[in-house]
């Protein structure tokens, strides 16, 4: 089936909101909302981007190639798009908070954050906020929102700030610290010692998951030396980490996970 009848396009109302189910472990691993066939419109993307670096479509094209279709459900309907928007977001936060769902989703949803425990909703919101002035170096800030988890060890941490990452070479050599971010909150604070571009330094990559493509290779991340010897934070690490960049004028619902923030002088 790759289109609704007539019929059923009245029923479905302005809008819906649906999901996409891997057949082979029964799991949804895309929520989304729609109007009209939008439920059908990924399979046509996937044929017209196979080399696709976006999880959704790689996860799509893995289920073709076994010779599968995709499953949809249709999860509420008749919905004004502001009711939709609501529901979805609502849906990948509950499913993101389960640790194993894995949806594909990008980002979290419209005008939404991810679902907290109410402990990490008050160590995010209620950390005190960085001010312009407190800003005394230049600093890469990196949004890791959809690789955070609960509880990671440091090491987890540490190899999932680190890279890989699309920046500017000419940038980098003047940066002195990287934040770790999520949801605005400072989880992790480092001092690069080196850089390296992921085709140079393959033996070098943070993570073992990395696979390179034309896309990635060029790509760069960075070694911090004084944490892999166990150094303890300074100073300026002591002082940015636990707090908050939510006062900053920084866009912090943008899908590029890179920001560059510099004193003011």
């Amino acid at each position: 089936m790759d289109k609704f009848s007539e019929k059923s396009l009245l029923s479905l109302g302005e809008y819906y909101v649906y999901g996409l189910i891997d057949p082979r472990n029964k799991r949804i691993f895309y929520i989304g909302k729609g109007r009209g066939n939008r439920v059908f419109e990924h399979e046509r993307e996937c044929l017209n981007n196979s080399n696709s670096e976006k999880l959704k479509l790689q996860t799509i094209s893995e289920i073709k190639n076994a010779g599968l279709e995709v499953e949809k459900v249709i999860i509420n309907f008749n919905l004004s798009e502001e009711e939709a928007f609501a529901a979805e977001a609502s849906l990948i936060n509950a499913f993101n908070y389960i640790g194993n769902m894995n949806l594909t989703n990008i980002i979290a949803g419209h005008h939404s954050t991810e679902a907290l425990s109410v402990e990490r909703f008050e160590k995010i919101y209620g950390a005190t906020e960085l001010e312009v002035k407190d800003i005394k170096h230049r600093i890469l800030v990196i949004k890791i929102n959809r690789l955070y988890q609960r509880n990671m060890d440091e090491k987890a941490l540490y190899d999932t700030v680190r890279g890989i990452w699309k920046v500017s070479k000419e940038k980098i050599k003047s940066i002195e610290y990287v934040f770790g971010v999520y949801n605005s909150l400072i989880v992790a604070v480092y001092k690069p010692s080196a850089w390296f571009v992921c085709k140079d330094a393959k033996d070098k990559l943070p993570r073992k998951d990395i696979i390179l493509t034309s896309q990635t290779e060029n790509r760069l991340f960075f070694v911090d030396e004084e944490y892999e010897k166990g150094t303890p934070y300074d100073e300026n690490q002591q002082f940015y980490i636990g707090k908050s960049i939510a006062g900053l004028k920084l866009n912090q619902s943008a899908q590029n996970p890179i920001t560059y923030l510099n004193p003011v002088m």
